[in-house]
């Protein structure tokens, strides 16, 4: 709790992330810090910063989270032998610019555990019929038989040509697309963006055309073809001297958040977990960044 209020740097922000009300939230760190008879954080009208006493506290039981966590880890290496499969599915082709760097952290961990990655189409059909141990998704749903644990959120843009009419706007809104040229990764079918977004409100782009390759897509908007819609993450390397631009979607923005989806009725190993932990801190360093 005192490492997501010190994170996030306010109470709404933290409540989120830890899935609370604000009011129970302040009512928890209230109660925490009557206990300690101290204030853990100076409370400004923009950002909630930690004491010496906060920051002190917060140190400590990081330190612990971290001694707790290499005892876990001890544990199931010695409980599973450090041998067996690990399979995981993916539900979005962007993942896979990111995953190669958790697999390396993950592998220096379980040098023996075999991985395996793949396209995922059906969370929960896939998961029980033990076609992968883990699924990452974008588009958690409503389902009781699976866990959606969350890993980073981030933002979803829109990336055009420089010289593009819509690029000097401050923002892209959802009906602009009927006025562009889409390009995707996919069919309409599988595009996420365009299924939860534009099809419920009738909105139709000028053209849609479906380039299988993320680095492929991205060339095609540089040179004019049209635009996409990507994670900020996945292409902020590619804005610097590339023709391309990233504009936010409505003026709010529209965040995505990654949720690694597994079985409510499986036992979720340790090594599972440690994978989350690594995709987590992975998505805190691109925020960073």
């Amino acid at each position: 709790m005192v490492q997501a209020i010190a994170e996030s740097g306010n109470m709404t922000k933290a409540a989120d992330r830890l899935f609370l009300t604000q009011s129970a939230l302040s009512q928890q760190l209230k109660d925490i810090e009557g206990k300690l008879k101290v204030d853990l954080f100076f409370r400004t009208s923009r950002k909630m910063i930690p004491t010496t006493v906060g920051r002190q506290l917060l140190q400590t039981a990081e330190h612990i989270i971290e001694t707790l966590e290499d005892a876990e880890l001890a544990i199931a290496k010695r409980a599973s032998g450090e041998s067996g499969e690990f399979k995981v599915g993916t539900q979005c082709i962007f993942c896979y610019k990111w995953l190669p760097s958790v697999m390396k952290v993950f592998q220096g961990k379980f040098p023996n555990i075999e991985f395996e990655i793949g396209n995922s189409d059906d969370l929960v059909s896939e998961l029980e019929a033990k076609k992968f141990d883990l699924i990452i998704s974008a588009t958690p749903k409503s389902d009781d038989a699976a866990i959606y644990s969350p890993l980073f959120t981030d933002q979803l843009v829109c990336i055009l040509p420089e010289d593009h009419p819509f690029s000097t706007q401050p923002c892209v809104q959802f009906q602009d697309f009927s006025r562009m040229d889409l390009i995707s990764y996919g069919d309409k079918g599988k595009n996420k963006f365009y299924q939860a977004f534009l099809k419920p409100k009738g909105i139709e782009p000028k053209r849609y055309m479906a380039v299988g390759q993320p680095h492929a897509i991205i060339e095609m908007v540089a040179s004019g073809f049209g635009v996409s819609v990507f994670p900020r993450w996945a292409v902020k390397s590619s804005l610097s001297g590339t023709g391309i631009v990233a504009r936010p979607l409505t003026r709010n923005g529209l965040p995505v958040t990654w949720h690694a989806v597994s079985l409510k009725k499986n036992n979720r190993p340790v090594l599972h977990d440690e994978f989350i932990r690594i995709i987590g801190r992975s998505g805190e360093m691109k925020n960073k960044g």
